[in-house]
């Protein structure tokens, strides 16, 4: 059986729903596929963080419209339904494994003065697809939950679309939002030219009953352990749940035993004395550099599929809905090429290849490669002033990295060992840095073309 489309989307997360939704409002046959069976169902570790609500991310400054239930994106001109919770968080703080910390952001302060004063929110990401899903279907989206993509195949102006299932699919175009683990990315041949960083497996448990020493806050925290691994945490949208999990990015370290340690022992221990355990959840995904050409025979990739780590949902919102608009611009005008779908192209290259350095994100993770845990302890002690706070993943390294330079002078004299060792971490190619996560990834399982 093959099916013909204006548009096939793979991937049915916010990216591929919010391009389905898209192309259906302006009249396209549209058909989504996802291999999940159960699209809406949450069964991975996701912090459901909006970035950002004080910030300019993407050349947007998101924010949420509670009375009427939508998220918008004012600079786009565009809003999407939310039927679901959220929950404010007031400040970011980094911890070393004894305690110390940089704080981003006046907790108290920015509790007090509510909607103003927050950081950024957590969000329903169920709901959120739930919302969207309502969307495609209102626009006459054909919907095939339970279908695996496993590449394509473009011919006379149609791609095919082919499933591990042996459904065939045949579309003009095809937008490939099928994630950090993009099928579509590795059949193009889209990943040969990415720079490889390392592998990222997370590990956590959603809890109840976790005391932190601010209630709604987003926190990091640096491990005691000898493989370098970090903790986040984050208040999930209904204001009881918490989401603490482990990041590593060496595969089959202990993180499980990591985690147990960090929850029992040690100075968090405290937090975690009368939490309960809701359910585990997991992730594993590449770090890579961006993918600078996003188009290839018709197939237009968005969001995390060629982002470096991830685009966040507030970029995986925006990068399905231009690609959608993109596509019907071509088809309207007849022009089923590279050309036809230059709006979204142009946007891919003025928007994160000109302005967002991969690296800047990448940065976020190097502390614990150059230095011990000792040294970032006593780095954390040292920076007493409260930081600018802003939920972005690009530009918090930078402002961490600007608190870090105003106190060098000190650092240089009371330990001139964790000053060069600075120093390298600012000057060493990040791929040097790396080089042991490399080896203990999987990249030749995402590379080939």
């Amino acid at each position: 059986m093959t099916n013909a489309y204006d548009l096939i989307i793979v991937g049915a997360g916010p990216a591929g729903l919010m391009a389905a939704k898209t192309a259906g409002e302006h009249g396209l046959k549209v058909a989504l596929l996802e291999r999940k069976k159960n699209i809406t169902d949450i069964n991975r570790a996701c912090s459901m963080m909006i970035v950002t609500l004080t910030g300019c991310y993407l050349s947007d400054r998101v924010s949420i419209n509670s009375r009427d239930q939508r998220l918008c994106f004012p600079a786009y001109g565009f809003t999407i339904p939310y039927e679901g919770e959220h929950q404010n968080f007031y400040s970011w703080s980094i911890y070393s494994y004894k305690g110390n910390k940089i704080q981003l952001g006046d907790y108290e302060k920015n509790e007090a003065m509510g909607d103003k004063g927050r950081i950024s929110a957590t969000y329903d990401k169920g709901a959120l697809l739930k919302s969207l899903m309502k969307e495609c279907l209102k626009y006459g989206v054909d919907v095939f939950p339970g279908h695996n993509v496993i590449g394509t195949q473009t011919n006379n102006g149609q791609v095919t679309v082919y499933t591990r299932e042996g459904t065939k699919f045949k579309g003009t175009f095809v937008i490939g939002a099928d994630g950090r683990a993009s099928r579509l990315a590795k059949t193009l041949g889209k990943n040969k030219d990415r720079i490889y960083y390392g592998t990222s497996t997370s590990y956590g448990f959603e809890m109840k009953g976790v005391e932190p020493s601010e209630k709604y806050a987003l926190f990091q925290i640096f491990l005691g352990e000898k493989t370098p691994m970090r903790i986040w945490m984050t208040p999930r949208a209904d204001g009881e749940t918490y989401f603490p999990f482990i990041s590593c990015t060496h595969p089959g370290a202990d993180v499980k035993g990591a985690f147990e340690r960090f929850t029992q022992q040690g100075h968090f221990a405290s937090w975690f004395k009368n939490a309960e355990t809701i359910r585990p959840l997991c992730i594993e995904g590449n770090m890579y550099s961006h993918i600078i050409d996003p188009y290839k025979d018709q197939v237009l990739l968005v969001s995390d599929a060629v982002w470096c780590q991830e685009a966040e949902m507030t970029g995986a919102i925006i990068s399905g809905w231009k690609a959608a608009n993109a596509v019907k611009y071509a088809l309207t005008e007849g022009n089923i090429s590279r050309e036809g779908v230059f709006v979204y192209l142009d946007w891919w290259k003025k928007e994160i290849i000109d302005k967002l350095d991969h690296r800047d994100m990448i940065r976020n993770a190097v502390m614990p490669y150059c230095l011990t845990v000792d040294d970032i302890d006593y780095l954390l002690s040292k920076v007493t002033k409260t930081l600018r706070s802003i939920l972005d993943p690009y530009e918090t390294p930078k402002i961490v990295a600007g608190a870090m330079a105003e106190i060098m002078p000190i650092v240089s004299k009371e330990r001139p060992d964790v000053f060069e060792k600075l120093k390298r971490m600012k000057t060493d190619p990040l791929e040097e840095i790396f080089k042991g996560c490399k080896r203990s990834g999987f990249p030749n399982n995402m590379r080939s073309s």
